[in-house]
């Protein structure tokens, strides 16, 4: 495999030590006395992770769509996209570039703790004017989450933004995000149903690690939010997405004010089922435009993240709703 690798480790805020004893492989996990150090974090701030609350939304489909949308919005700006679904995989399939020559993300190491961002460039697919960072988790090993991290961090210095599919998140404080990675926005999809909120509360209060938002203490907690580095609410959008048969019938699904009720965050946009663009992915000839709801959906999100990059707050209550 291809390593692309360079001595420097200044993007780790931790650096772990090595465990003391004589003749004792050096561990990343302990220190001399055995008691266990913090992992690494690291932090890409101008990076968007796609994440999902349940299965079967459109992970990969929406994060590619959003990096088309964000290079077509801002067309003076350099935009990548990273295949992180280390269950899933297979971005450069879905987006029909997988006969041309390109650096998947099966092949980078970084055993010194950083990646050379501009040499992976070079070798990185293009689609539609994205730079695309693939991987298929069946053809071998996928890194360490540490080293996709680190990989992201690498690419988020080249580039102004950078898109990770991530897959599906956990329910889990410490497991929803699949990478350690802090600083980054986080948008998450909703299925617009009963059990699609549910999981996604779940979501949001692993990725926060604050418990209940409705909790008594929540205030006293969010003050604490910065030193602990968890992620925060202002950190998360919220993308509701219409079941394949909303179209056919209205049973089981909830309204886009409903959810943002219950989970306490504003639903920026939802994402309605595209026919014609499921279509175009079962056969494998690589992503079209989006239709125009969906387009717009897609386009108040990019203005979401623009918004962050700047450091300007979103007003609650502001999301577009459909």
């Amino acid at each position: 495999m291809t390593h692309i690798t360079h001595m420097n480790t200044h993007q780790s805020e931790q650096v772990a030590r090595p465990n003391a004893a004589a003749n004792v492989p050096y561990r990343s996990g302990a220190d001399s006395f055995g008691v266990p150090c913090p992992s690494p974090v690291y932090r890409a701030p101008n990076a968007a992770i796609v994440l999902s609350a349940s299965g079967g939304l459109g992970t990969s489909t929406f994060a590619a769509l959003l990096a088309q949308t964000l290079h077509g919005l801002y067309d003076d700006r350099d935009f990548a996209l990273v295949d992180a679904d280390l269950s899933g995989g297979g971005l450069d399939v879905l987006l029909g570039v997988e006969s041309e020559l390109g650096v998947l993300l099966n092949a980078v190491t970084a055993p010194l703790g950083e990646v050379d961002g501009a040499a992976l460039r070079r070798r990185l697919t293009t689609w539609d004017g994205v730079d695309v960072l693939s991987s298929r988790p069946w053809i071998c090993p996928m890194p360490q989450d540490w080293e996709i991290a680190v990989t992201v961090c690498a690419l988020a210095e080249i580039y102004d933004m950078v898109v990770v599919d991530a897959g599906r998140a956990g329910y889990s404080p410490g497991e929803a995000i699949p990478l350690p990675l802090k600083g980054s926005a986080m948008i998450l999809l909703v299925e617009l149903s009963v059990l699609g909120t549910v999981r996604a509360q779940a979501c949001i209060e692993a990725l926060t690690g604050r418990g209940s938002r409705r909790s008594s203490d929540h205030r006293a907690m969010l003050a604490n939010r910065t030193a602990s580095g968890t992620v925060t609410e202002d950190d998360i959008a919220l993308v509701g997405v219409l079941p394949p048969t909303a179209r056919a019938s209205a049973r089981g699904v909830i309204g886009v004010d409903e959810a943002a009720e219950y989970l306490g965050i504003d639903v920026l946009c939802s994402i309605q089922p595209d026919a014609r663009l499921c279509a175009e992915i079962l056969e494998g000839t690589g992503l079209l435009k989006p239709n125009r709801a969906n387009a717009k959906a897609l386009r108040t999100v990019a203005s979401w993240l623009d918004a962050r990059r700047a450091g300007s707050v979103r007003p609650a209550g502001s999301g577009e709703r459909r």
